[in-house]
């Protein structure tokens, strides 16, 4: 907490934001706190307003600000802060909730209609929603209409439905209230239609973990039914593996000591859908939760189950990719093609700790590099923030930023070949690269030729064809139904070709297609032989299993 002033209130800048943060000011006036609302932009809007953010684009500028000091508290809409929460931060305090429902909103123009429900659109009504989730259920209640993105702002997206952009909308009810504009909702769509965003309609407070007095101070505003409530639907989410974009929704409450919650799943192509519910005891909220998370998990891997494709990354690494491959109805069976073992020498990056100033660019290419840095970093008591971090895509990035890095660069395409090209490095610039055992050369070599002085740090070995995935991966041939192979590098496809000779099904692995993540991978798919099906310019989960769903649905 600010030591001499008000406490200092973060807070985006755009209309809702604002009303959500004048919210808890007046919680905090009336509790007598004396405060002072600061303004911050976030990578969510310095987006265009037609355009998609990912998880988490609205919060971590914040978040940022907030372990710096430069506020002392956070304001965000609960739905939107990512459920892999920063352990230097706390939820201090959830307002009383407003109206979690989504809500349905039609153009002013078609009144005459008698809209009164999704049920009474025309079809082939264009229905304009930001939501993955929403996309996933409307689908499926309504396969005759046309639901496209529509991004922005409320207002923004008010305007398009006037203008005739769309038919209808799909929006939070909270915010079209918050906003005054609780006029345009049509119809609220029940949970049992269309389950909300885990969170939705609720503020929350965050603070420093560190910070006592401030956690004390937020007491005084929490509201713990919402927080039950919330914490409950927060954990179904982590249970079926998902973030705050994913197409899973949950509505719990509390009444007393009754607890109740209704959660669902869709498929991105609404082909699939599964809605379930549990009751039972309040002080068991999160366990029944988190039992019916893993309810809805078993019904959406049946219904993946009839369209699987193999990934070749180390089981720790792909949950992930598996749980977003299954939002659109695609069984994703890890084989390991390859393990990961970190070096033993923890103090192979003392130096960079040691000396931050004598480095002008830490780089690390790949999350597992990440993983390793974070690891030397905690063993030796070392900060991140100390040190400038570039990284080859947004998962390494986000690795490194869960960590306590601050300032993460990232190239405009996820492959070491733009990483190369892009890095901000200079004749003479000191530059720590922070590798596995069989990274390629290409990188430093490049950088290299550019003048920089590089320093090469091997933080963890790669084993290919490890021995464990020889029944795994004969399971996942004799299983059926494969259409492809997901390769993240070139020692994944040597590693699965290796267990493939090995168990005697060389030629059943070669036949399938394989969707390869960057270029440098796809030219050793194409040097192996075998038929590359796509190429992703990320790493990122959400954007892989998107690109294998349309690849997929091209062959069918």
């Amino acid at each position: 907490m600010s030591a001499t002033g008000p406490v200092r209130l973060g807070t985006r800048g755009s209309a809702l934001a604002l009303a959500q943060a004048q919210i808890v000011a007046r919680a905090l006036e009336l509790q007598g706190i004396d405060h002072q609302v600061v303004v911050m932009e976030t990578a969510g809007d310095r987006r265009a307003p037609d355009t998609a953010w990912g998880e988490g684009a609205f919060v971590a500028a914040i978040e940022r600000a907030l372990l710096e000091g430069t506020v002392d508290l956070a304001v965000h809409s609960a739905k939107d802060v990512p459920t892999d929460e920063d352990p230097r931060l706390r939820i201090a305090a959830y307002l009383a909730r407003g109206e979690p429902l989504d809500a349905l909103v039609v153009a002013t123009s078609t009144t005459d209609e008698q809209v009164n429900s999704v049920d009474d659109l025309w079809p082939g009504a264009v229905i304009g929603t930001d939501s993955p989730r929403r996309t996933g259920f409307l689908r499926a209640l309504r396969p005759d209409v046309d639901v496209r993105p529509l991004h922005g702002n409320v207002d923004t997206r008010l305007r398009r439905l006037d203008d005739g952009y769309v038919d209808a909308l799909v929006l939070a009810a909270a915010g079209l209230i918050r906003l005054g504009r609780a006029e345009r909702i049509t119809a609220r769509l029940s949970a049992e239609m269309i389950p909300p965003a885990p969170g939705q309609g609720a503020i929350c407070v965050q603070a420093r973990a560190e910070d006592v007095a401030t956690l004390e101070l937020l007491a005084a505003i929490d509201d713990s039914p919402t927080r039950r409530a919330v914490e409950s639907e927060r954990a179904l989410l982590r249970a079926t593996g998902g973030g705050c974009r994913a197409p899973v929704g949950a509505l719990a409450s509390v009444d007393g000591e009754q607890f109740s919650i209704v959660a669902g799943f869709a498929t991105l192509d609404g082909r699939a859908t599964g809605i379930d519910h549990l009751d039972g005891a309040a002080d068991a909220s999160v366990q029944l939760a988190e039992e019916l998370g893993r309810r809805l998990v078993d019904r959406r891997a049946t219904v993946a189950g009839r369209r699987r494709v193999l990934v070749t990354r180390p089981a720790d690494g792909a949950q992930r990719l598996v749980a977003r491959l299954a939002e659109h109805g695609i069984g994703g069976v890890v084989v390991p093609a390859i393990e990961i073992e970190m070096e033993a020498d923890s103090g192979v990056l003392d130096d960079l700790f040691a000396t931050p100033s004598a480095v002008d660019l830490a780089v690390v290419t790949s999350v597992n590099g990440a993983r390793a840095v974070r690891r030397a970093a905690e063993g030796g008591g070392h900060s991140l923030a100390s040190v400038r971090w570039a990284a080859v895509g947004s998962v390494t990035a986000r690795e490194l930023r869960a960590g306590g890095a601050l300032e993460v660069w990232t190239p405009s395409a996820a492959n070491v070949a733009q990483l190369a090209e892009e890095l901000p490095v200079q004749p003479a610039s000191r530059v720590w690269m922070i590798r596995g055992s069989l990274a390629e050369a290409e990188l430093p070599d490049r950088l290299r030729e550019r003048g920089a002085d590089v320093r090469e740090a091997i933080v963890y070995r790669t084993i290919e064809a490890p021995t464990s995935s020889h029944s795994l991966l004969a399971e996942a041939l004799d299983g059926g139904r494969l259409r492809a192979v997901i390769h993240a590098s070139p020692s994944a496809i040597r590693g699965l070709t290796q267990v493939a000779e090995r168990i005697g099904r060389r030629a059943d692995v070669d036949r399938l297609p394989v969707i390869c993540i960057g270029p440098t991978t796809a030219a050793a798919a194409h040097q192996a032989g075998l038929t590359v099906l796509g190429e992703s310019a990320t790493q990122a989960a959400e954007g892989l299993a998107e690109l294998a769903a349309g690849l997929l649905a091209g062959q069918e």
